[in-house]
C-alpha cells in the first residue's frame, strides 16, 4: 500500500512552513526569479568588479586602484546589519527592497552622467568608488530582504524550484548583457560586430543602458507578497534583543561554521576575479581585443547550467552537497588558470562563474538554519563578514603589484581548499533551526525577534 507524503513536504498544506497559497508562493517564486533576471541582465553593471576595475584600469589607476571598486563594495556590506538591527519588523520588508533597488538606479545615473560630462579622471574614479560603496549598502540590504521574502513567501518544499529558477533562467539573462557590453567595448570574437564606440563613451552606453532595467527592478520588489507576520518583537529592550540575536549567530554551530566558510570561499573564490579578469590581457597578448564583455557571457552562460544543476542538487540531496560542489567548481577554476594558456584561459570565467553560485547557497543553508524572524538578522550577519572580503581584494592586488597576478592565483587556490575542509568535517548536512514558542507564549518571556530560537 502506497503511503502519502508528509503534509510538511506539500506546497501548500496546512501543515507547510507557509501560510500563503500555492498561487501566491508562485508569485513570489515569479517576482523573484524576474528579480534575479534583470540584475543578471545588468550583472556588467551591477556586478561591482570586473568592469569597474577595466574601467579605472583604462583611466590610468594600479591594479591596486583597480581593485579598491571591489574593496569598498566589500566593507560597505557592513552596514546593513544596522538595519536589521533598528528595522526588524516584517512591515519594513518592501519599503527597504524597493529603496534599495532605488538607490542603485539613482547612483548608475550619477556614473553615466560623470562620463558623459567628461569629468576629469580622478573625479570619475572617485564617482565609481562611490557607486561601489553605496551598491555594497544597498545590494546587502536587498539580499537580506529577499532572503527573508523567500523564507516567509515560499515554502522550504519549493526552495529547490525557486532557486533554479532564479539562478538557472536568470544567468541568461546575464549572458545577453555580456554580449550586449562586449559589442559596446570592442569587437565581439565570433561576428566581429561592435558599436564602434570609443572610450568612454562605450561605458557610458553600458551605465546608462542599464539604468532602465535597474528601475523596473523597484516595481517588481513592489509586486511581492508578504504573509502578515505573528513574530514581531515584543521585548521591551533593543540592546537586549540585539545581543541575544547576535550571541545566537555566533553559538548555532551550523550557522557560525557556515559564516566561516562564506567567508573564506568569497575571498578565494569572488575577490580574486578582479585579477583574473586583468590577466586576461597577458595571457592573449596586447594585439587581442577587449575581452571583458566575452568574460562576463562565460561567467554568467556556466552559472546558467549550473544554476538548474544546482537547484536539482538541492531538491535531491541536502543544502551542504550544494555548498561542497560551488566550493569544488571554484578549486577547478583557479587550476584551470594555472593550468591553461590562450583563448582557453577565459574558460576560467566560466567556472569561477559558475561557482560564484555560493553566493545563493550560504545564504540558503543560512536561511535553512535560522527562525524566520532570525533570517534578516542572521543574512545581515552574513554580509557583514563578508565586508571583511574587501581586505582579500586588497591584498589580491598588492600581491598582483609586488609578486605577479599568478602568486595571487596561488594564495586564492590555498583559501579554497581551506574552505572546503571546513564545509567537508564542520558542517552537518541538513541544519535545521529549532521550532520557535507561538507569539502568546513568548509574549510572556519578553523575548524579540533577536532572542528567538525557534522557528513557528
Amino acid at each position: 500500500m502506497n503511503e502519502k507524503p508528509p503534509a510538511s513536504t506539500i506546497p501548500g498544506s496546512t501543515d507547510d512552513d507557509c501560510p500563503l497559497s500555492v498561487g501566491l508562493q508562485t508569485r513570489n517564486m515569479v517576482c523573484l526569479a524576474g528579480v534575479w533576471c534583470l540584475i543578471y541582465l545588468t550583472a556588467p553593471v551591477s556586478y561591482v568588479g570586473v568592469t569597474h576595475a577595466n574601467l579605472l584600469h583604462d583611466l590610468g589607476n594600479s591594479d591596486t586602484l583597480a581593485n579598491l571598486p571591489h574593496a569598498v563594495y566589500q566593507w560597505m556590506t557592513a552596514l546593513p546589519v544596522l538595519v536589521a538591527w533598528f528595522l526588524p519588523q516584517a512591515r519594513w520588508l518592501k519599503p527597504l527592497l524597493v529603496g534599495s533597488f532605488a538607490a542603485k538606479a539613482v547612483l548608475t545615473a550619477l556614473v553615466a552622467v560623470a562620463i558623459w560630462l567628461r569629468w576629469p579622471a580622478v573625479v570619475v574614479t572617485a564617482t565609481v568608488i562611490l557607486f561601489a560603496g553605496v551598491f555594497g549598502v544597498a545590494n546587502g540590504v536587498m539580499l537580506m530582504t529577499l532572503w527573508e521574502v523567500v523564507r516567509r513567501g515560499v515554502s522550504t518544499a519549493r526552495r529547490g524550484v525557486t532557486l533554479a529558477l532564479s539562478f538557472g533562467i536568470g544567468p541568461v539573462a546575464a549572458c545577453a548583457g555580456s554580449l550586449m557590453q562586449q559589442v559596446l567595448l570592442s569587437r565581439e570574437p565570433l561576428t566581429g560586430y561592435s558599436f564602434e564606440l570609443s572610450f568612454p563613451d562605450s561605458y557610458l552606453a553600458l551605465f546608462a543602458g542599464a539604468l532602465p532595467f535597474m528601475v523596473l527592478c523597484v516595481f517588481l520588489g513592489a509586486a511581492f507578497h508578504i504573509p502578515p507576520a505573528v513574530d514581531e518583537p515584543v521585548g521591551s529592550s533593543r540592546t537586549a534583543e540585539i545581543l541575544g540575536g547576535l550571541r545566537q549567530f555566533v553559538t548555532s554551530r551550523p550557522i557560525a561554521l557556515a559564516a566561516v566558510g562564506y567567508l573564506l570561499v568569497y575571498s578565494g573564490g569572488n575577490a580574486i576575479f578582479d585579477n583574473v579578469s586583468l590577466h586576461a590581457k597577458d595571457v592573449l597578448g596586447d594585439a587581442s581585443p577587449d575581452t571583458v564583455g566575452l568574460q562576463n557571457f562565460l561567467r554568467f552562460g556556466f552559472k546558467a547550467v549550473a544554476g538548474v544543476l544546482l537547484g536539482w542538487l538541492l531538491a535531491k540531496t541536502n543544502p551542504k552537497a550544494t555548498l561542497l560542489a560551488t566550493t569544488a567548481i571554484l578549486l577547478a577554476g583557479m587550476a584551470w588558470a594555472l593550468n591553461v594558456s590562450g583563448w582557453w584561459y577565459l574558460g576560467t570565467a566560466g567556472l569561477l562563474g559558475a561557482g560564484e553560485l555560493f553566493g545563493a547557497y550560504f545564504p540558503n543553508y543560512v536561511t535553512t538554519a535560522s527562525a524566520k524572524s532570525q533570517v534578516r538578522a542572521n543574512i545581515a550577519y552574513l554580509s557583514l563578514l563578508g565586508s571583511l572580503v574587501g581586505f582579500a581584494s586588497v591584498i589580491f592586488g598588492q600581491v598582483s603589484d609586488r609578486f605577479g597576478r599568478i602568486a595571487s592565483f596561488h594564495t586564492a587556490t590555498g583559501v579554497l581548499i581551506v574552505a572546503m575542509l571546513l564545509i567537508l568535517f564542520g558542517l552537518p548536512a541538513r541544519p535545521t533551526p529549532h521550532e520557535e514558542p507561538p507569539p502568546n507564549e513568548k509574549n510572556k518571556k519578553g523575548s524579540g525577534l533577536f532572542t528567538s530560537t525557534r522557528t513557528p
